[in-house]
């Protein structure tokens, strides 16, 4: 009807708003009728969940699932779901129990393991949604305390003296970041002395690096934070001054990037319990390296570079100041080696590598190595008919661990079941974290009155949209 230059300028008028949200909703409901086929099929599964407020004080739940699917553990976002009044643990298990049970027409006996944070609504032994979870199914549900979380409430003990220089640093930032003209200023000083950032950055509890980031950045612009104090006539100017405040912060700014390093291990997609024991338990050894080099007569500074590089810098400083700094790194050390026994105990680490045959089934080849594994008879005669395949071994080497098990379900079913409910139950909570991410990006100021749920899982979704079926069902033409 139109010339091609005509009909080139129809592509780009928009759709209306209205159409865009029946078409993610549309969308949405393809998606999440494949994942509840998938996990309706797959039977047993486990979940991760977390609680947050959106941007407009809605508290909104968001679930993840892991199960099997075709040859290999698939992860998707199970639902996004909004509670109404309290978010008690009694109050999300009933919206949860809700979608699973009322909509998805799932079985609480198939779910195998649970991952939240250690909040008392997730965890609380009476009407904690991990109780009632765990009672509904009528089995023993793994729960595991998200790896994350641990390490984060491990590293908050600070001592006091070295609390105080973390909160000299915080008043440091918000006095220049928290006035615009201030944080301007600062910004064309740190260009004109050509320094290599021009800003500093905000300290927030909840963000997992934030320590060891503003921190390593306020030690980096010291001399220019010290010149900009000194022009604004601040007290705190002299901070910068102060050898050991200096020392401090140095030491500070190591240790904790150290713990940003182990954190960085623990997030991300499709991890396994036995990479992030054997990642905190090699953390544990550090910590016990770096008290047995301070301990000596001459102690060893090679571990903490950032503050071994001061030192090297500044050869005045006295003997007194570092014996000073020697006790309080020492006394950190100490706190944080307690916290992690205390957070990640030694009977849960040796546990999973009581089951170090499920990651290397190939070291227990000899018939003496298989009697201490406590397996079961039908296990163990499996297990000595795996080690001795060949081809089995060139598997392992080129599959995930979670797929290897699941190829050879038919040929070892006492084996793979029982690796595979090792290996189902997440770690962390950080696709939910992730997750929450996305949702600040799409309920925002503007779009406060969203129900979140569809484009959710739009963004979010695993699988892919059944385009055929979608436009099949769906008339072409709606009225609006």
């Amino acid at each position: 009807m139109l010339d091609g230059k005509s009909a080139d300028k129809i592509k780009y008028v928009p759709i209306s708003d209205t159409t865009v949200s029946r078409r993610i909703s549309d969308i949405a409901e393809n998606l999440e009728l494949q994942l509840v086929s998938h996990l309706q099929t797959a039977g047993e599964f486990a979940i991760q969940l977390d609680e947050s407020t959106d941007i407009s004080n809605c508290a909104v739940l968001l679930v993840y699932v892991r199960y099997v699917h075709e040859d290999d553990f698939l992860e998707d976002m199970l639902c996004c779901l909004t509670l109404p009044t309290h978010s008690s643990g009694f109050e999300i298990y009933r919206v949860l129990n809700d979608c699973i049970v009322g909509k998805y027409k799932l079985n609480w006996a198939n779910c195998k393991g649970i991952t939240t944070d250690g909040a008392a609504n997730m965890t609380g032994k009476k009407s904690g949604v991990v109780t009632k979870i765990s009672e509904a199914a009528g089995n023993d549900v793994t729960w595991r305390h998200c790896f994350i979380h641990r390490e984060a409430l491990a590293a908050k003990g600070i001592p006091d003296n070295l609390r105080g220089v973390l909160n000299d640093v915080v008043k440091v930032i918000n006095t220049i970041k928290g006035s615009a003209l201030n944080s301007r200023l600062f910004e064309l000083l740190c260009l004109e002395m050509g320094a290599d950032h021009s800003h500093l950055l905000y300290h927030t509890e909840v963000r997992w690096l934030s320590r060891g980031r503003i921190l390593t950045r306020v030690y980096e612009l010291r001399m220019e934070i010290h010149i900009f104090l000194l022009e604004k006539k601040s007290s705190m100017a002299s901070l910068f001054c102060n050898d050991e405040w200096i020392l401090k912060l140095s030491y500070l700014s190591d240790i904790f990037s150290k713990l940003n390093e182990l954190n960085l291990k623990l997030q991300g997609k499709e991890t396994d319990v036995f990479r992030h024991c054997e990642e905190v338990e090699a953390f544990k050894k550090s910590i016990m390296l770096w008290q047995a080099r301070l301990a000596v007569d001459q102690p060893l500074y090679y571990m903490f570079p950032t503050l071994l590089q001061h030192i090297e810098e500044h050869n005045n400083t006295s003997e007194e100041t570092m014996k000073k700094l020697k006790c309080d790194i020492q006394l950190h050390l100490h706190s944080l080696s307690s916290s992690f026994e205390q957070y990640f105990p030694e009977e849960n680490l040796k546990n999973i590598r009581d089951n170090h045959w499920v990651k290397d089934p190939f070291a227990f080849e000899k018939p003496e190595a298989v009697i201490g594994l406590n397996l079961t008879p039908d296990e163990e005669n499996e297990l000595l008919h795996l080690t001795s395949d060949t081809s089995l071994r060139i598997r392992m080497r080129s599959s995930p661990l979670s797929s290897f098990w699941i190829s050879v379900s038919k040929e070892f079913p006492h084996l793979s079941k029982k690796s595979i409910l090792l290996l189902i139950p997440f770690t962390t909570t950080y696709l939910c974290e992730a997750g929450f991410s996305t949702l600040t990006k799409l309920k925002s100021k503007e779009r406060n009155r969203l129900n979140p749920t569809a484009d959710m899982r739009v963004a979010l979704s695993s699988c892919k949209p059944d385009w055929n079926k979608i436009t099949k069902d769906k008339q072409a033409h709606q009225s609006h």
